[in-house]
């Protein structure tokens, strides 16, 4: 009896499961996705006709569901609202610092990251993120400079910084002009599936010392999905992605980069370290299109979704989720109907209460059928020239683009394209209260091993400290 006694401890020690010491951090950061854009997602899994979730359930749900959630405030040293450099320094480093400052604490000192921590511990680490890396949220885990635009040293620190896995947008961050007109270069650029887009943003490039790094370099979907070795540089944009609402067939999206990141992280005994960032997410929000960001936010729970199943068959992994910002102070109004429009809704049966239009969930169903940016539209529209651009042009455009057809008299009233594009936000109830970040409180998300019971109201520094001593527990 002994023996078997004994016989079962060892198991229970020396399981995978149980290794001592191995821990993974699965970190995901959604670009300015504020609790209005979350839930416009959790909105329209619920409410939607069409809703593409059979439960009707996003992952995000569940996982916020099955997790312990806290608040987060992300005031910088002296103001309320932040940007994603300081935003991301607080959370990758865990000290306070001012908006523009990267990986440099307010007193100038630059501290080890979380990536560096678990580097020390003898754990693999990794960046993704669907916008460029040498961006704010990546880099903040590389960099130490009182300023994000200085790229120059932003990108060579992401290539110093030890990590295993590097996995996004931004080849003109490692380029400058000479790069890419040195022949020597040209049978390599050749193979970058988006070379039309380079506009090279260093004047002193690394593109030598990118491909000379050890590192294996890829620039598609292909390439990612062959890649065996157990280092990773993917590079898949000229600065982000291509944005989810009109994808490139060459990219891989979030979940395929998330899932070929923990592939080769997981190899290493001692756990691994994987940021995420949703990033186009926050692009989206700035230019206020309700229809892109969904498609955004869709990519993201896709992700969730992996990383939920993953954590779940893993159990000595944390998951945590959150965002560096609200973007956009995106939502819903009521709004008070009257004129023709009225009387044309009272016509259709059209749901009104003491003549408010509420925005009825039915609007969802229009955002989701968004097959452009707006801003592409815009653009598109005005290349038409003006003979072209009639008011039944633009109906047929709107109707075409975002599902939504625009009364031909309302269009004339109206007068052009961009006042037609903002009639139709607005009779889908959208608004913004601007185009810019806001101060508003977060959620965050702590889900599996090592989640703290109670987060209740923490400030975005506190996290990286929770993480750090999952990190350090019992080592």
């Amino acid at each position: 009896m002994r023996k078997i006694f004994s016989l079962f401890i060892a198991l229970f020690l020396f399981s995978p499961a149980f290794a001592q010491g191995k821990k993974n951090v699965i970190f995901v950061v959604a670009d300015g996705g504020g609790p209005a854009a979350m839930g416009l997602l959790l909105q329209y899994a619920r409410y939607a006709q069409n809703s593409p979730y059979a439960d009707r359930t996003s992952n995000m749900e569940k996982l916020f569901s099955a997790s312990n959630l806290g608040i987060v405030l992300n005031a910088t040293k002296e103001t309320i609202v932040s940007d994603s450099a300081a935003a991301g320094t607080h959370m990758a480093k865990g000290t306070l610092t001012y908006p523009e400052y990267l990986g440099m604490g307010a007193d100038g000192q630059i501290g080890e990251s979380l990536m560096k921590k678990a580097q020390k511990l003898g754990m693999a680490t990794g960046l993704v993120t669907d916008v460029y890396l040498s961006d704010a949220t990546p880099a903040a885990y590389a960099a130490g400079t009182d300023s994000r635009r200085k790229y120059e040293e932003i990108s060579l620190s992401l290539l110093n910084s030890g990590a295993d896995v590097l996995l996004g947008g931004g080849l003109n961050y490692f380029i400058s002009d000479q790069d890419l007109q040195d022949d020597r270069y040209s049978g390599i650029f050749k193979k970058v599936p988006y070379r039309k887009d380079l506009e090279p943003a260093l004047q002193n490039g690394l593109f030598q010392k990118l491909i000379t790094s050890g590192y294996p370099l890829v620039f598609d979907k292909k390439g990612l999905k062959k890649a065996k070795n157990k280092k990773l540089i993917g590079l898949f944009g000229a600065s982000a992605i291509q944005y989810s609402v009109n994808p490139a067939e060459y990219a891989p999206n979030l979940k395929e980069m998330t899932e070929k990141a923990i592939e080769i992280l997981s190899k290493n005994e001692k756990g691994f370290f994987l940021m995420v960032e949703a990033g186009a997410l926050d692009w989206m929000l700035h230019d206020n299109d309700q229809g892109a960001a969904l498609a955004e936010l869709l990519e993201l729970d896709e992700t969730l979704g992996y990383i939920k199943q993953w954590a779940d068959d893993n159990p000595d992994t944390m998951v945590i989720v959150t965002a560096d910002h609200d973007t956009g102070g995106f939502g819903f109004q009521y709004r008070k109907v009257k004129g023709e429009e009225l009387n044309l809704k009272q016509e259709q049966g059209y749901p009104l209460y003491d003549k408010k239009d509420y925005s009825v969930k039915s609007n969802l169903d229009i955002i989701a059928k968004q097959t452009k940016m707006q801003r592409d539209m815009r653009a598109e529209f005005e290349a038409l020239g003006e003979k072209r651009q009639t008011p039944k042009a633009i109906q047929d455009y709107l109707k075409a683009n975002m599902g939504y057809e625009l009364p031909l008299d309302v269009i004339e009233d109206k007068g052009d394209f961009e006042d037609s594009l903002k009639e139709v936000n607005k009779r889908l109830g959208v608004v913004w209260s601007t185009g810019n970040h806001t101060g508003s409180p977060l959620f965050v998300s702590f889900y599996g091993s090592g989640a703290p019971e109670k987060p209740g109201v923490l400030h975005n520094t506190e996290i990286n400290k929770i993480i750090e001593g999952f990190l350090y527990d019992g080592k």
